[in-house]
């Protein structure tokens, strides 16, 4: 459920995402089918990776939750504020439901801009905090 309302979060900011110089790379766990019945109606100019495996999420230092992270007042609050916006939990998970999600800025040089490391289930990004760093990088870095 998370997933996929992050995912729409993104597809409501893609024109400022893209306006900031920025592309959507989202990556998922589980099978390709899984990317391409999500992405297309929640963020349609997205690229959308689903991998069996969570190896781009450890690469990054994304952990498995544990019941602490799971179970909490936020994540419920995070919980119920996904489902007031429509995004509930399949009965059939896709991916691993213990995956916490991140949202990071990678450099076409390979570095990295910005890094949110979800600290419990559903803790999404603010998406103008992202481009606000990525605009204050690129000052930087001019």
């Amino acid at each position: 459920m998370f997933c996929r309302e992050w995912l729409a979060q993104l597809g409501r900011h893609q024109t400022e995402i893209e306006a900031a110089g920025l592309r959507v790379v989202a990556v998922g766990i589980g099978e390709p089918k899984h990317a391409q019945r999500y992405c297309p109606q929640l963020a349609p100019r997205a690229n959308c990776v689903s991998l069996p495996e969570p190896l781009a999420h450890a690469a990054y230092g994304l952990t498995m939750g544990t019941l602490k992270d799971l179970l909490n007042a936020q994540s419920i609050k995070n919980g119920w504020r996904a489902m007031r916006s429509g995004h509930t939990q399949s009965l059939v998970s896709t991916g691993n439901e213990r995956q916490l999600g991140g949202t990071f800025v990678v450099s076409r040089a390979g570095i990295v801009e910005f890094a949110q490391v979800s600290a419990v289930a559903g803790d999404h990004a603010d998406i103008p905090t992202v481009l606000a760093a990525h605009r204050a990088w690129e000052a930087r870095n001019a």
